[in-house]
């Protein structure tokens, strides 16, 4: 009997698979958040370049008389995968989708007849008056961890005009 006992003790069979089972959800933990902050640093990306193309096409649509459109489609092109579309809602303390907020020189513009309004009195002033354009993305619905892991929607700041946590960007042009 005293043999057999020692043989047990001395076999290391199955060592490998208990330790892999120990260090593996560490691993996928690890794994999954980087995944996840990759997401999240992407979607700052486009938001960023969405917002600079939408305001580049907003300051140079002074004689465009579908000022609006025009930058909304624009901005849904050059940010594809966020959602935005030509009915893509401006910001709004109620709003938990993607969101785009246009102004030229403070003015909120939210229509083609209102931006190009706007735009036409502000070419050609001294100082140049800035065309503003700030699109917001919401992080709640892009999560790939469950949320009793790890929760990244507080990572991102809360918008002022909508109370969301969001990833918000705001570019200016000057009107040309």
């Amino acid at each position: 009997m005293r043999p057999r006992l020692f043989d047990v003790v001395k076999d290391h069979t199955g060592s490998a698979l208990v330790e892999f089972s120990i260090v593996f959800p560490l691993l996928a933990f690890l794994l999954l958040g980087m995944a996840q902050f990759g997401l999240l640093f992407y979607n700052y990306i486009m938001v960023t370049n969405a917002a600079a193309t939408g305001a580049r096409t907003l300051a140079l649509s002074r004689t465009d008389a579908n000022a609006y459109t025009d930058t909304v489609t624009a901005i849904s092109t050059a940010a594809p995968g966020l959602g935005l579309s030509a009915s893509t809602p401006s910001c709004t303390s109620s709003t938990t989708t993607p969101c785009i907020t246009m102004s030229v020189n403070g003015a909120t513009c939210s229509s083609n007849s209102g931006c190009q309004q706007d735009l036409v009195s502000a070419s050609g002033t001294v100082p140049p008056q800035p065309a503003s354009v700030t699109v917001s993305y919401p992080c709640s619905g892009n999560s790939i961890m469950p949320v009793s892991l790890i929760n990244l929607t507080n990572a991102c700041p809360v918008n002022p005009t909508t109370g969301q946590n969001s990833i918000s960007s705001t570019m200016q042009q000057l009107v040309e």
